[in-house]
């Protein structure tokens, strides 16, 4: 495996640590995070690992935060190797493999380090041993790092502990991380069911009964967890070699060029959601209008509008994998999510998981939803656009919206209406909008000249037929590789 020239970072940050990591690796310790924090609060309630040495002080349920901490930077050293050993790989030599599982011991000292900085930090030089510590909660931590990949019966890494030699919060961890595994890569029609009952037959091998017995009672919120991040446990982004997706799944996104130049150079993509599985009519698919009143009534909106923004950030962080220089995906939004109350927590968890820059996941708001919008509505408009969200303001009349108001709300992004193209006062128009700090976008550009007279009225980037056809994830990523070379 070659390095690339890769240089060994000393963190002295938690989150430069963790941003060390390749996106596969942080969103698996998100993940991870979540199911240790379920297992712990469940482990307290079974009082799991009391008889073990440290159980009495580690198991407290005033520890929960730290249970997810200790989820979340459980891998924390793989930031110290390449990013080609960040990931496992079945044909690693035994010197890579050895690498590899050296991210544990490796965890163990770069959080103690992390941990003591700004204490004793003159007693403290590179190169010697950690700090003791009798904090339980940075004790936790870092044995949650060196003791993940430990096992009941001494098969696992790096030392070979057995049975109580293991931290319980160590258990734990390890048992949250192979359960995110499992239900991560089991291709099947249940992945959390079938990973649930493998990890059940190896009671008394790799885990111990009252272990298990933890996993049984918290079986319904563990699988909550998995129902939270299905949205990219199935399209994992890999990059290449691609993730296996489910041919047969019932909705999804194609992306349509959007050009920035008459040679049709892409810079971004427009993502339309789809949905199959209609009744007695196989290989047809409806648009979100056509199911738009139907999410309405059931109360699917807002899950829905995540599944796809899920599924937009994971093309946007493949793009970005492969080193594709583009502005991002602009989705079209359900305008009956902006009827919903803030959802401005679940786009934080969106961006934290996915580790995505925000301005490149644009998202559609009709002028019309805007126009009726309630002084509620617009606050709740606004405070997504405080923090980062970018809402593009789609259909757009200069006539009837003063831009002025716009700027005043943080709006940065537009898209005018199409009936208004092709117009000398438009263009005018157009190019105050910029003058005021405006990034336009077009569309509908079906005909060479109607997309010419847009470019070169300064919209950064369209779409329409003639720029190109509407494509699956994956063909958007190989066209976009083929045509970097």
């Amino acid at each position: 495996m070659a390095e690339n020239n890769w240089k060994r970072v000393e963190y002295e940050t938690w989150d430069e640590a963790f941003r060390g990591l390749v996106p596969a690796v942080r969103q698996q310790s998100v993940r991870v995070a979540s199911y240790t924090q379920v297992l712990f609060l469940q482990a307290c309630e079974d009082s799991f690992g009391k008889n073990l040495p440290t159980g009495r002080e580690q198991i407290r349920g005033q520890y929960g935060d730290v249970a997810y901490k200790c989820g979340l930077y459980h891998q924390l050293g793989k930031a110290l190797v390449p990013p080609e050993y960040q990931l496992w790989q079945d044909d690693f030599t035994d010197e890579e493999a050895a690498v590899y599982r050296k991210y544990t011991t490796d965890g163990r000292a770069l959080v103690a380090r992390l941990q003591s900085v700004g204490q004793r930090a003159r007693e403290k030089r590179r190169g010697e041993d950690e700090l003791p510590t009798q904090n339980t909660p940075w004790q936790m931590i870092r044995e949650s790092c060196e003791q993940h990949m430990e096992r009941f019966n001494g098969t696992g890494y790096p030392a070979g502990r057995q049975g109580a030699q293991i931290s319980p919060i160590a258990q734990l961890v390890g048992l949250a991380k192979e359960l995110d595994r499992l239900a991560s890569e089991t291709k099947g029609e249940r992945p959390f069911d079938d990973a649930y009952t493998v990890l059940l037959s190896q009671e008394g091998t790799l885990w111990t009964t009252e272990l298990l017995k933890v996993l049984k009672n918290a079986e319904s919120k563990c699988r909550g967890v998995y129902n939270k991040y299905i949205h990219y446990t199935m399209t994992l982004p890999t990059t290449i070699s691609l993730v296996e997706r489910r041919e047969d799944r019932p909705m999804g996104l194609l992306y349509r060029p959007m050009v920035s130049d008459r040679e049709g150079t892409v810079v971004a993509y427009e993502a339309e959601p789809w949905f199959g599985a209609i009744a007695n009519r196989p290989g047809e698919t409806e648009t979100a209008s056509d199911v738009q009143e139907m999410l309405v009534r059931t109360g699917l909106i807002g899950d829905m509008s995540f599944y796809f923004l899920y599924e937009a950030a994971d093309a946007v962080l493949r793009m970005e994998n492969c080193k594709l220089d583009t502005m991002g995906v602009l989705v079209q939004m359900f305008p009956g999510f902006y009827n919903l109350g803030s959802q401005l927590q679940r786009f934080q968890e969106l961006f934290d998981d996915q580790g995505i820059p925000r301005s490149k996941l644009m998202i559609t708001l009709p002028e019309s939803v805007y126009l009726n919008a309630t002084k509620t509505r617009k606050e709740i408009i606004g405070r997504y656009l405080r923090n980062g969200v970018a809402l593009v303001l789609d259909d757009y009349h200069p006539d009837k919206i003063d831009y002025a108001e716009l700027v005043e709300m943080g709006f940065r992004y537009l898209r005018l209406a199409p009936e208004l193209y092709v117009v000398r006062e438009t263009a005018e128009i157009m190019q105050t909008l910029r003058q005021n700090g405006f990034t336009l976008l077009g569309k509908t550009a079906d005909s060479y000249d109607r997309m010419v007279w847009q470019l070169a009225s300064g919209v950064a980037a369209t779409c329409g037929t003639v720029t190109g056809v509407p494509v699956t994830e994956d063909e958007l990523i190989r066209s976009q590789l083929a045509a970097k070379g």
